[in-house]
C-alpha cells in the first residue's frame, strides 16, 4: 500500500471512530430524555430549544456571509420538507 493510501486509511478510520463516538453520545442523550418509559418533558424542551438555537444561528450566518439569501434558504427548506412526501414542516429523524 502506498504512503498516500496509508494516510488516507488512517484518516478514514479516525473519522469512523469520531462518528461512532457521536452516535454513542446521541444514544445516551436519547436514553436520558426517555427514562423508564416516560418522557422527561423539561429535558426534551431544552434539547429542542438547543436545536432551534443552532438552526437559527446557522441560517443567519449563511445569509450574513452571503452563502445564500433568505428566499433561497426558504425554497430549499420547502424542497427538503417535501422529500418525505409530506409538506408538514418536519423531517423524519
Amino acid at each position: 500500500m502506498g504512503l498516500i493510501n496509508w494516510i488516507f486509511d488512517i484518516y478514514q478510520h479516525t473519522k469512523i471512530d469520531e462518528v461512532r463516538k457521536e452516535a454513542m453520545e446521541a444514544r445516551l442523550e436519547a436514553a436520558r430524555i426517555n427514562r423508564g418509559g416516560s418522557i422527561d418533558a423539561q429535558r426534551l424542551e431544552r434539547v429542542a430549544g438547543e436545536l432551534a438555537l443552532a438552526t437559527k444561528t446557522l441560517q443567519r450566518l449563511m445569509v450574513e456571509k452571503g452563502v445564500c439569501t433568505h428566499d433561497e434558504l426558504r425554497t430549499k427548506l420547502l424542497q427538503v420538507d417535501g422529500e418525505d412526501g409530506a409538506h408538514d414542516g418536519r423531517s423524519p429523524i
